[in-house]
């Protein structure tokens, strides 16, 4: 009885700490956006397994041609300061077991707006932005991209 309280004592401890803010610096700049962005599918964040997941997400284009992902400037996501990963799925769960269903973006690791730019071929087969946390393996929240 004692091991079973140790070690769920240990999963929540590592779960709340395993996305807990470093020192990388992740390259997901609106200043890389050439002018206007047009958004062509949005949704909105949904949360997951506890976690808080908020805000709006954006698939779309620059007036340079180059296809974005964007959270919105709403964005905020329980843990967001840490290493939260940012992908784009086929399907509202992630599926690393299946490479051909999922695309990995970047980090996020602030609230609000952030760009991730993406192969426009990529995008037309992603209906979900997710967010992830591999360290804890526990999907913070999905929005469905329509």
């Amino acid at each position: 009885m004692t091991y079973t309280k140790l070690a769920i004592a240990f999963t929540l401890i590592f779960a709340f700490t395993a996305c807990q803010k470093d020192n990388q610096d992740v390259n997901n700049d609106p200043s890389q956006v050439t002018g206007v962005f047009t958004p062509e599918r949005s949704g909105a964040f949904q949360k997951q397994n506890g976690y808080n997941a908020e805000g709006t997400a954006q698939l779309g284009m620059d007036e340079g041609g180059v296809q974005w992902l964007r959270l919105a400037s709403d964005f905020n996501a329980s843990l967001s300061t840490g290493a939260v990963t940012v992908y784009l799925s086929k399907n509202q769960s992630l599926n690393l077991g299946a490479s051909d269903s999922f695309r990995r973006l970047d980090l996020v690791k602030t609230p609000g707006e952030h760009f991730f730019k993406v192969d426009p071929k990529v995008a037309v087969d992603f209906q979900f932005a997710i967010l992830w946390c591999a360290s804890a393996g526990v999907q913070f929240g999905n929005a469905e991209l329509k």
